[in-house]
């Protein structure tokens, strides 16, 4: 598939955690189900979205012009109202990233490191919602074109993100199967619309700023 962009400690800082490794089920997804009352609030979110309307994605998968520039949009709210705390939180695991040169992470470290995701997170997702609200976005149709979005500038996505993570644990769901995400996923990542690589090229530099909220969920 496509490139992966490195954004260091941006990477949700759990990447520096594992060892530099990706979200792995056994060392996010079983530690954080701990926090279920926390990611349960931050599903919750999700219901303020104005627009609850179910996006039918067309059959060619082409976006239009004003998706895209609504989608951009949407990030740059996001990127302005969380980098000061991006900031403080990649200077404090690239802190904790030197300390774990030559040794595993404690639970307590990756615990730790959880709850400031979380908390993060959920002033993030508060960010998202307004813009998604103001854009009139649905959250279907911005997830069609998010993935779209990357897809056309070759960026990776993740299998799984907060946001999953977080309707599960609202669910109840303590097994969440992963396969048809991925599928769904793989499907689209073959055939790319030449309309799709036209109309992102001009974002591919700020793009790689973005897609670690993709990661998040955001």
């Amino acid at each position: 598939m496509g490139k992966k962009i490195a954004i260091g400690c941006l990477v949700i800082g759990l990447v520096v955690l594992i060892g530099g490794g990706l979200l792995t089920y056994n060392f996010v997804y079983k530690p954080v189900m701990g926090s279920v009352s926390s990611l349960q609030e931050i599903h919750q979110k999700n219901e303020q979205i104005d627009n609850q309307s179910t996006y039918q994605p067309p059959a060619d998968n082409e976006l239009t012009e004003n998706q895209v520039e609504r989608f951009v949009s949407v990030q740059q709210q996001i990127q302005s109202g969380i980098e000061e705390r991006l900031a403080e939180f990649e200077q404090k695991y690239e802190e904790l990233d030197s300390e774990l040169q030559n040794r595993e992470p404690t639970l307590t470290e990756i615990m730790n490191a959880w709850g400031d995701i979380v908390d993060l997170y959920s002033d993030a997702k508060q960010i998202q919602v307004e813009a998604l609200n103001e854009h009139d976005f649905s959250l279907t149709e911005y997830r069609f074109v998010q993935q779209s979005f990357y897809n056309a500038l070759g960026m990776e996505l993740f299998s799984y993100n907060i946001d999953q993570i977080a309707e599960a644990a609202s669910e109840g769901n303590f097994n969440m199967n992963l396969e048809e995400y991925e599928k769904q996923q793989d499907e689209m990542e073959q055939q790319v619309p030449q309309v799709n690589r036209e109309l992102v090229s001009q974002y591919a530099d700020s793009a790689e700023n973005w897609l670690v909220f993709s990661w998040w969920g955001l």
